[in-house]
């Protein structure tokens, strides 16, 4: 056999498969072809050697909560997206989720002119509010109405494939007053289409006073939550997170959990806090998932690699955050599979990372700093069995965390 490509010497780690050995990995026509530890013997059109002790082939990242509509919303009036190349297999990561940056008014422009022109998958969840006209301001939706159950069902009817899923944020003036209809209203829809919904909690412009409430609205929500739904921002410090009332939302958290309800972090610029997710450590109480929740802004401040460095500065370890970046979020896209794991058979989606020892500062969302050991550094991506190299990275020196100063 002869392949197009071949990974050689890579020190393999797949958590979701317990696989943690020197392997080479041979790539024909854009699957996984052979995994073996003596396939520099067969001819190969190309081969990348990936020997280094701290140098990792893992299964393709998965960034479950990012926004990487690019061109589908306007400067100023929208969401400012990434694109979704520059989130994604530049930066180390073969599959990305758009999560809620569009709604019925502008997902066609997602469909038609971004996702056909990105080498990274793109996975499309549908805002609830009509147009997200908003986001990320105060809020997406104003008024009820505004989830307009007949424009979603004509917005899939019209693009078949297209929405995966559903985006709702839980925050503005409406949640106070009307948080447990806006929740029905957008189970409703996602039951209607049997697909999953996403529900953001936390609110960065929550105003004082209103924590008790919010948390009321939480706590609701947790009970209407299904298998496959996903809670994001669980580390989030901001009104509204599953850390206010605690020993009242533990359990209705615990119970969501079991019942098959993904808790996923989505740090991005807004949404993490260091102490909250370093006391649900303690507390046994971790994310199934790390996600970047990158947008246009926080593109120029981290990455999903970084992210994943914030909770290894926490206490979790390499396998931990690799397992949520792979087989953790393939499961909770509904595409184990497909995704998350270097098999033989499947299509070549495949991450080639540095594990950087040193003395780094990280910020959260309430600007407290803290340190970690490592950083994590993008060497390859290879999507469908076709390489890419990173590009410079977040910061202007590049891809590391910044150095702690003394």
């Amino acid at each position: 056999m002869t392949f197009d490509l071949l990974l050689s010497r890579a020190h393999v780690l797949d958590p979701g498969q317990g696989l943690d050995a020197r392997l080479d990995v041979g790539i024909r026509d854009g699957r996984i072809a052979a995994i073996g530890p003596d396939l520099s013997a067969e001819p190969a059109r190309r081969v990348l050697d990936l020997r280094g002790a701290d140098r990792y082939l893992l299964p393709g990242l998965v960034d479950l909560h990012a926004h990487v509509a690019y061109g589908a919303t306007t400067p100023g009036v929208g969401m400012a997206c990434c694109e979704p190349d520059f989130a994604g297999v530049s930066s180390g990561v073969t599959t990305v989720l758009d999560a809620g940056s569009v709604g019925v008014a502008n997902v066609g422009v997602l469909g038609a002119h971004v996702i056909g022109r990105a080498s990274t998958r793109v996975v499309c969840f549908l805002n609830v509010g009509s147009f997200a006209h908003t986001m990320p301001g105060p809020a997406d939706i104003t008024a009820l109405d505004q989830i307009d159950a007949a424009a979603i069902r004509a917005c899939i009817e019209a693009s078949p494939g297209l929405v995966q899923g559903f985006k709702l944020r839980l925050v503005g003036p409406l949640v106070l007053s009307d948080g447990e209809e806006l929740i029905r209203r957008s189970v409703a829809v996602a039951r209607e289409h049997d697909l999953p919904l996403m529900v953001h909690i936390g609110d960065l412009m929550g105003a004082e006073g209103t924590g008790e409430r919010m948390g009321d609205v939480t706590r609701y929500l947790l009970d209407e939550l299904r298998a496959g739904d996903i809670l994001t921002h669980l580390c989030t410090p901001n009104v509204g997170g599953v850390m206010h009332a605690f020993e009242k939302t533990m359990p209705i958290l615990t119970a969501a959990r079991e019942r098959g309800v993904v808790l996923d972090s989505a740090l991005g610029m807004g949404n993490f806090g260091y102490r909250v997710a370093q006391e649900q450590f303690r507390a046994g109480l971790r994310p199934d998932t790390i996600s970047s929740d990158l947008t246009a802004f926080g593109q120029s401040f981290h990455s999903l690699l970084e992210c994943m460095a914030k909770f290894l500065a926490i206490g979790y370890s390499l396998a931990d955050v690799v397992r949520m970046t792979t087989a953790n979020a393939a499961a909770a896209l509904g595409r184990s599979g497909e995704l998350g794991a270097i098999a033989v058979g499947r299509e070549a989606d495949l991450s080639v990372i540095d594990v950087v020892e040193g003395d780094f500062a990280f910020t959260d969302t309430v600007k407290e700093s803290f340190t970690g050991r490592y950083g994590l550094v993008p060497v390859q991506t290879v999507r469908a069995g076709e390489p890419f190299a990173p590009r410079w990275g977040t910061h202007p020196w590049g891809w590391l965390p910044a150095a702690r100063e003394d």
